[in-house]
């Protein structure tokens, strides 16, 4: 019985990796019975999903959202495969492995949005000359790219029909798109009430579940209980409402098991975050907090705040080529450097810097979490420029998460928090002030999402391995994060 204790790591250790691996065996069985290739058309990253037998198969051209990539839609893509279709999931300019960034204004139709039409076109065009593709085109896409997909439809005669999933587009209209699937999650209150009101377009009485008729124009607004933007693209009612219209549309038969990856991804994440915590005990017995001040507490929340905000604000938006990246990286540098300022005066030096416990977080972060996320749930590690926006980041990111890891050594959930709630609430109130970096507001949810990830595993692994080399590794870990699912937006 005394060795219990000691054994217990490992144990959790070989429990966690049992069940990741069981996770990555059902998320690779997706993929049984498939052909899924991986190429370029153009600088434009294509994943296509096709039955391993004999085409022609019809087309459907699959086209993510804003800040998304192709690894957030291959749930849709695979399920489409085992009925029957080659579906083509593609990373829009500025999104995923695309080298190229966005270009033109994205509040205009004539900017971004028609770069991004023609992109889809594009991609369509080539996969229609493809050997194994024959038959149907129809196109699907998911919140921003709803948008694009109906206007690419507009401009073209021969879609068979578009699944608009999240949809908000004012290029909706009594006769256009012909055949049209809207689904929304059950969360998403605002947007049902879009795909409500573009189905009355065409039968005033229409509601929710029912497909409306007016001549040749088909239109269903359906709803997938239980999930909101993201949950939606997983859910089983999702996978089979699209599956049905698609394949109706295209004159085959509804068929293949539904892709269940929704609760098999999500344990994967959750138990490699968990491996972090038995790794940790590698790393030796736990270091003592150093002092903590209420005083110095206060300050460190209150005093960066304009400096900051005056940084992001501050730097021209042409600077680096990219939007908001040279201000992210001028926020997060002068928050850091405020608060290490702090710090410093308050006699609170930096600890000595121990190898071990960055490499472990390093290794943990960057060679376990960021590749299965990477593979199974959205692009997760940076390619091409984003490099180089990582290194553009880094001084920052590094100088804030010193200072965050002084701050928070020993103290509770409230001042954690606090800690990591009032830079975002003041990067948010940077965005409204200056709309130019609303592109990059993606940023704001990767934050919280990257504290409650990574931050944890930091916590775990710095107590026992040194905050100060934890802390930064964790800045490489933020750089990495911001620059691998930022979009890239040509200044």
């Amino acid at each position: 019985m005394t060795r219990l204790p000691r054994l217990w790591p490992y144990l959790l250790a070989v429990g966690l990796t049992a069940l990741s691996l069981a996770c990555i065996w059902r998320l690779e069985a997706v993929r049984a019975g498939l052909r899924v290739d991986s190429f370029a058309v153009g600088s434009t990253p294509v994943t296509l999903w096709q039955p391993a037998t004999a085409g022609p198969h019809p087309l459907v051209v699959v086209a993510h959202g804003y800040g998304g990539s192709r690894q957030f839609m291959q749930t849709i893509a695979a399920t489409l495969a085992r009925s029957g279709f080659a579906a083509a999931a593609f990373d829009f300019h500025g999104h995923g492995r695309n080298p190229l960034p966005m270009r033109g204004d994205v509040t205009r139709l004539d900017g971004a949005t028609a770069d991004l039409v023609t992109q889809t076109r594009e991609v369509r065009a080539a996969l229609e000359g493809r050997e194994g593709i024959g038959g149907s085109v129809s196109l699907l896409g998911h919140s921003m790219a709803t948008d694009i997909v109906i206007r690419a439809a507009g401009e073209a005669d021969d879609v068979a029909a578009v699944v608009a999933i999240s949809m908000y587009s004012d290029a909706v209209s009594p006769t256009s798109p012909p055949r049209l699937l809207i689904v929304s999650g059950a969360f998403e209150g605002r947007l049902r009430e879009v795909a409500l009101d573009r189905a009355r377009l065409v039968a005033p009485d229409a509601e929710e579940g029912e497909i409306v008729r007016a001549g040749d124009v088909l239109r269903r607004a359906a709803v997938a209980p239980l999930v909101g933007h993201v949950g939606v693209l997983y859910s089983a009612t999702t996978l089979r409402e699209v599956r049905d219209w698609l394949a109706t549309a295209a004159g085959i038969a509804p068929a293949g098991a539904l892709p269940r990856t929704g609760l098999p991804l999500l344990l994967l994440l959750g138990s490699v975050l968990a491996l972090a915590l038995p790794l940790s005990r590698l790393l030796g017995p736990p270091e003592a907090p150093g002092p903590r001040s209420t005083g110095l507490m206060r300050r460190a929340l209150v005093l960066p705040v304009l400096p900051a905000a005056i940084a992001a604000l501050a730097v021209p938006e042409g600077l680096v080529g990219i939007a908001a990246f040279g201000p992210l990286a001028a926020f997060f540098l002068a928050w850091g450097g405020v608060q290490l300022a702090i710090l410093w005066r308050a006699g609170v030096l930096p600890a000595r810097i121990r190898a071990a416990g960055a490499a472990m977080l390093l290794f943990w972060g960057l060679c376990l979490f960021a590749p299965a996320l990477d593979r199974y749930g959205a692009a997760f590690v940076p390619t091409g420029p984003r490099l180089w926006m990582m290194a553009l980041l880094l001084p920052g990111t590094i100088a804030f998460c010193l200072a965050d890891a002084a701050l928070v050594a020993g103290r509770g959930l409230g001042p954690r928090i606090a800690l990591r709630v009032v830079p975002i609430a003041t990067l948010l109130l940077c965005m409204i002030a200056a709309p130019r970096l609303g592109v990059a507001f993606t940023v704001l949810p990767v934050l919280g999402l990257f504290w409650l990830v990574y931050g944890t595993a930091a916590r775990w692994i710095g107590a026992r391995g040194g905050r100060t080399g934890t802390a930064l590794a964790l800045g490489v870990c933020l750089a990495w994060a911001i620059a691998a699912s930022t979009p890239l937006l040509a200044t």
